[in-house]
């Protein structure tokens, strides 16, 4: 028997709860914070295609760096830049929220847990982060 054969003979449809198409993320709180770092890979994508182009503009030459420093500087780039920090942010702290379910890690018998994991990650990112802005500040 095909499978529009079994449709028809059977009279009775099952039940479809209706889900929005558009706003089905707003039902749940997970749901949210899923679509939240699904938006927040956009703004890190952006921001990736900014320092890529700031790459070709420096090799361009002085006088090209000079106009994408300018161009830096534009209010309307430090609003988007600001605005694109948040969502880095976001979407680092929603990696470090998964490592524990991506990654296990045996000591001995048991499994390391996750708040140990999540907290390694968080130290790493601060270190990582104290070297930069020290790094910065003598250059």
């Amino acid at each position: 028997m095909s499978a529009a054969t079994t449709d028809t003979a059977n009279p009775r449809k099952p039940y479809v709860r209706p889900i929005s198409k558009t706003s089905w993320f707003l039902t749940s709180a997970r749901y949210k914070s899923y679509m939240v770092h699904e938006v927040s890979s956009i703004f890190v994508a952006l921001y990736m295609i900014q320092l890529v182009a700031g790459l070709f503009y420096l090799a361009a030459g002085p006088e090209e760096w000079e106009s994408y420093l300018a161009f830096l500087r534009s209010p309307v780039v430090i609003l988007l830049t600001l605005v694109g920090l948040v969502f880095f942010v976001i979407h680092t702290t929603s990696w470090f929220k998964a490592v524990p379910q991506a990654t296990r890690i045996m000591r001995g018998e048991e499994v390391l847990p996750g708040k140990i994991l999540v907290t390694a990650h968080y130290g790493i990112w601060a270190a990582v982060s104290l070297f930069v802005i020290i790094l910065a500040w003598v250059a």
